[in-house]
């Protein structure tokens, strides 16, 4: 404070003193006398107030006024019913589910790499000099061992066939034929079916990880919700009180005025009060409509629509705090680490990259096929085809330069390399989680703590004022003050043990686990 602001306050006081008296002096005998008597309950002064009537249809505008109507607490809302609520209604959790469906959906597709295949392929040359016609017939079944590959086939060839077309030609009852084909190098020991099924699984697995994940933190949000919407209504209570404070004294203040035993001005100034109080309730009223509009995204109906918790659901108190226990803290966070689903999520990332870059690096090999076969033909027909035939073959394919496969390769290290970074990433903020919730925890016992013993000092400090208040020995403007001060001591005890289960509950999730189900 400048020296020019202390040698002014005096001045200043003295100015606002003199015009005050000023003005009550020249006020009509009807405005010195006591301000008009005001019977209403402290939660309804916009309906029985005349000078604030006009509010009451304001307030009602938002269609929310009744959840912070003064009502008897009966079924009282826990967070048990509103984590219930969350595990079996929310949209989100649904979402999460469809996702699960819809990767047991692709896991199918790609189990239909697979599935047998039957191909049938006709040919006829009805005009020319060779007048003939093909039917073949084949079935194949691909399997996941090393990539092996057997089929069955019969094909019939009739007509007259040209010398360089002769293997067409079958006797009358048609070639049977059967044979196996294995990859020995590209393709072998994975290929792209097998890669497949194997990313699809993980992203099941990745996805029931991310349920879970999806989960713990919708809880630690609810907890947050509920703990804030309880805050609120025990703070509006209070607000309600203190404006009952200022309206009980308004009778008695009214009474003294009257017998000539007070002046005024002191009914004035009361009446200052009462409006400043009704204000810091319309300000709660809001703040307790907001945190239900909030908590009714966690709990919801039995059809699943969000249910506004008015003040009738409200406890009557908070919860005992339990006092933070010392815990090994760097033990704490590895088991965090290894506990939690988001990271185990991100692990599944990793093993589907790890799949990505096996299978790039087997198609930089050669393709080195092996196939044998058996076929016989059937029926009558030329001797030469009579025979039973064996067949083994071998087909090399090497691309020049392996662009393609040295670019795949490329990219799926580099994959890994991200998601491995990632990692380290989430490691170093699940620790950071860990340490700031216990932070959170301890600071929020400390307050709550601090702010019990300060609403003991503060109530009685308020009560002493108010008899020598009542004595003539103090003033209104102290009285207002000690009871301002009451009333701020215990919303803040109020909202740091509400802080404080916050708290608990995001230190929980941080941990890996469950919020656990505290009731008030």
């Amino acid at each position: 404070m400048s020296w020019r602001t202390r040698l002014l306050q005096p001045v200043m006081a003295l100015l606002v003193s003199l015009l005050v008296s000023l003005l009550v002096s020249f006020m009509a005998p009807e405005l010195r006398a006591a301000p008009p008597e005001l019977e209403r309950p402290a939660d309804d002064f916009r309906r029985s107030d005349p000078a604030e009537q006009d509010l009451a249809p304001v307030a009602e505008s938002s269609g929310l006024l009744r959840l912070s109507d003064v009502a008897e607490h009966r079924r009282v809302l826990t967070l048990a019913e509103v984590l219930a609520s969350v595990a079996e209604h929310d949209p989100r959790l649904d979402a999460a589910e469809q996702a699960i469906a819809g990767a047991d959906g692709k896991l199918l597709s790609a189990r239909g790499g697979f599935d047998t295949r039957a191909r049938v392929r006709g040919m006829v040359e009805p005009i020319g000099y060779y007048r003939s016609g093909v039917i073949d017939v084949r079935v194949e079944q691909p399997t996941p061992a090393y990539g092996l590959t057997a089929w069955a086939g019969w094909r019939i060839g009739v007509g007259d066939f040209p010398v360089y077309e002769g293997k067409l030609l079958t006797t009358a009852g048609g070639e049977v034929s059967a044979g196996l084909s294995l990859p020995l190098w590209r393709d072998g020991a994975i290929d792209r079916r097998r890669a497949d099924i194997r990313q699809a699984k993980l992203e099941r697995e990745r996805l029931d990880r991310v349920l879970d994940a999806r989960t713990l933190g919708l809880e630690a949000d609810a907890a947050k919700a509920y703990w804030t919407w309880v805050a609120s209504g025990l703070r509006l209570e209070i607000e309600r009180t203190l404006l009952e404070l200022a309206l009980e004294r308004d009778v008695g203040i009214r009474r003294q005025i009257e017998l000539g035993a007070s002046e005024a001005l002191v009914g004035i100034d009361n009446r200052r009060v009462i409006l400043a109080r009704e204000a810091r309730v319309v300000a709660v009223e809001r703040s307790f409509q907001k945190a239900a509009l909030a908590l009714s995204l966690y709990l919801r109906d039995g059809a699943g629509d969000p249910l506004l918790a008015g003040s009738e659901r409200l406890p009557s108190g908070l919860p005992e705090l339990p006092a933070p226990e010392l815990v090994d803290i760097e033990a704490e966070v590895a088991a965090a680490i290894e506990r939690r689903p988001d990271r185990d999520a991100r692990l599944a990332n990793r093993e589907q990259a790890e799949v990505e870059l096996r299978w790039a690096r087997n198609q930089r090999a050669p393709k080195i096929d092996v196939s044998s076969w058996l076929a016989k033909d059937l029926g009558t027909g030329p001797a030469s085809l009579q025979p039973l035939e064996w067949v083994a073959a071998i087909e090399l394919e090497i691309p020049i330069p392996l662009r393609q496969a040295r670019g795949r390769v490329q990219s799926a290290n580099a994959e890994v390399g991200k998601i491995d970074a990632e990692l380290r990433l989430l490691d170093d903020t699940i620790a950071v989680e860990v340490l700031d919730a216990h932070s959170a925890v301890a600071a929020a016992y400390q307050r709550a703590r601090l702010a019990g013993e300060q609403v003991a000092l503060a109530q009685a400090l308020a009560e002493a004022e108010y008899r020598r208040f009542s004595l003539g020995a103090g003033d209104l403007l102290s009285v207002n003050l000690r009871e301002l001060a009451s009333a701020d001591a215990a919303s803040e005890q109020v909202q740091a043990v509400a802080d404080f289960f916050i708290a608990k509950a995001e230190l929980e999730v941080a941990k890996g686990e469950e919020v656990e189900r505290v009731g008030p």
